[in-house]
C-alpha cells in the first residue's frame, strides 16, 4: 500500500476488500506530529488541553462510519478502505473534512464520512489522482454522530475540493444546522471536552523523565 499526498491510502494500490482496524470508540487522533522545536504551550485550565504549538488545527478522525458497527461482522462485507469504502447492502462513503472554528487559539478538523451515491462515488476514484479533481464537488449525508452536535448526523450537506491535495471540504450546502457549526466561532472547552483523552498530552513512562 503507498500513500499520496494527503497522507491517506492511494486506491490504484490499495488491497481491494480490506478496512482499517476498528477501534470501539471509532475515532483516534489524525496525527501526533512531533513540535519541532517550539514549546509545549500550557495547557487550558478548564479543560486540560493546550492549543498546537504551531496553530494548526487538531485532527480527529472517525475511523469508519457509523453504520459499520450497526453491522454483525459475519455479515460486514466492504470493498475499498480509507478514502473510499462501499459496504454491501448499505451504500458508497467518501472521507471529508469539516472544519469548526474554536475560541482561544484552537481549531479542530473533523476527518468524517460522507455517504454519497455510486456515481459520485465512481467519479470522485476516477478522478482521484488526475487534474479533474480539483473541480469535484459532491452532495451526501454525514456518516458519523460527532460530538457535542449529535443530532447531526445523516445531515445532507455539501462537500468541495478547497486543495487538491487534500480530501473534500463540508460545506453547509443549504443546510441550516451545518451552516451554524461551520460558521460560529465556538467555545473550545465545548467541542474538545468529548476527545479530551485523545488531546491531553501523553504522560511519559515513571522512568522516562517528563
Amino acid at each position: 500500500m503507498t500513500l499520496d499526498s494527503r497522507g491517506i491510502a492511494n486506491p490504484t494500490n490499495q488491497a481491494r476488500g480490506q478496512t482499517q482496524t476498528m477501534t470501539r470508540q471509532n475515532i483516534s487522533r489524525g496525527s501526533k506530529v512531533k513540535i519541532g522545536g517550539k514549546a509545549a504551550m500550557e495547557p487550558c485550565e478548564c479543560c486540560g488541553i493546550a492549543p498546537d504549538p504551531q496553530g494548526k488545527p487538531f485532527s480527529i478522525t472517525f475511523e469508519q462510519p457509523d453504520v459499520v458497527f450497526d453491522i454483525a461482522p459475519e455479515l460486514l462485507q466492504t470493498w475499498g478502505g480509507d478514502p473510499f469504502l462501499a459496504i454491501k447492502d448499505v451504500g458508497f462513503f467518501l472521507r471529508v473534512l469539516l472544519p469548526v472554528t474554536l475560541t482561544d487559539g484552537f481549531a479542530v478538523e473533523f476527518g468524517t464520512w460522507l455517504e454519497i451515491d455510486s456515481e459520485d462515488f465512481r467519479q470522485a476514484w476516477q478522478t482521484w489522482n488526475f487534474p479533474e479533481y480539483a473541480e469535484y464537488s459532491v452532495e451526501g449525508y454525514l456518516a458519523n454522530t460527532i460530538a457535542p452536535w449529535d443530532q447531526f448526523r445523516h445531515s445532507l450537506v455539501k462537500a468541495v475540493v478547497r486543495d487538491q491535495a487534500g480530501v473534500p471540504v463540508v460545506t453547509a450546502g443549504g443546510n441550516e444546522d451545518v451552516a451554524t457549526i461551520l460558521d460560529t466561532t465556538w467555545p473550545h472547552a465545548k467541542v474538545l471536552t468529548p476527545y479530551a483523552e485523545l488531546l491531553r498530552p501523553e504522560t511519559p513512562p515513571a522512568d522516562q523523565p517528563a
